[in-house]
């Protein structure tokens, strides 16, 4: 099944101070672990508990930088200027990157979180200035953007030389190719059942560019997913 799997990883949301915390008994589940970095939650201490789990269990490590809102846990949208936003997500990823190398690892990837992710999406601008901080810092990284609007993302990703992952949220309702808003009915998917069947209907999709599929690991539906997938 894992072998199976691997044609279009398997992320999730991890190092975010839950309580109940997840990470253990999501990360040997998973291909990719994207790890809050400070921003919406964590600290260097649940980086660097998060990175080296990730490690024992030879799953790709993600930044996960948001905008500095831990009230909010990074699900509001904050209006900064280009400069102000470059040194918010800089200060995430930069540090992050450090704790990685200072752990004898290495940061593969970005995944913005929360209202940046969905800015990033819908925004331009704020796209732009996350692929130069990627640039800046490491031009090998990728970023994680969302599937089904490649025309949107294709442009930036030639121009700024930043290779994109496109991914898509097993746990999340869907309109079409887009997400429903959270707050509104059916944006969160809170069935075990539910959620595997949307997995395999995004996995068998080849009319979009995907490269990972996405559980939340504060969703337990999702995290029971996964056990499930993993033993399928």
């Amino acid at each position: 099944m894992q072998q199976y799997l691997t044609k279009k990883l398997i992320n999730c949301d991890l190092g975010e101070c839950l309580v109940p915390n997840p990470d253990k008994d999501v990360m040997p589940l998973i291909d990719m672990a994207n790890i809050a970095c400070g921003g919406h939650a964590g600290d260097n201490e649940s980086i660097v508990d998060a990175i080296n789990l990730a490690k024992k269990n030879n799953v790709k490590i993600g930044s996960h930088p948001s905008y500095m809102d831990k009230s909010n846990f990074g699900r509001v949208s904050h209006n900064l200027s280009d400069s102000d936003l470059y040194d918010c997500v800089h200060s995430q990823i930069a540090n992050f990157q450090k704790l990685c190398i200072q752990n004898n690892t290495k940061l593969d990837y970005v995944k913005p979180h929360g209202a940046l992710y969905h800015d990033m999406t819908r925004q331009q601008s704020v796209l732009s200035v996350i692929c130069k901080v990627i640039q800046s810092i490491d031009s090998n990284l990728s970023l994680v953007v969302q599937a089904g609007n490649e025309e949107y993302f294709k442009n930036i990703e030639k121009n700024e030389n930043i290779n994109f992952l496109y991914e898509v949220f097993a746990d999340r309702g869907y309109n079409g190719m887009n997400m429903i808003a959270r707050g509104e009915k059916g944006a969160i998917l809170d069935n075990s059942d539910d959620i595997i069947d949307q997995f395999w209907r995004f996995f068998k999709n080849n009319s979009i560019k995907l490269d990972t599929i996405c559980f939340h690991g504060d969703n337990k539906a999702s995290v029971e997913a996964l056990k499930q997938l993993k033993h399928a």
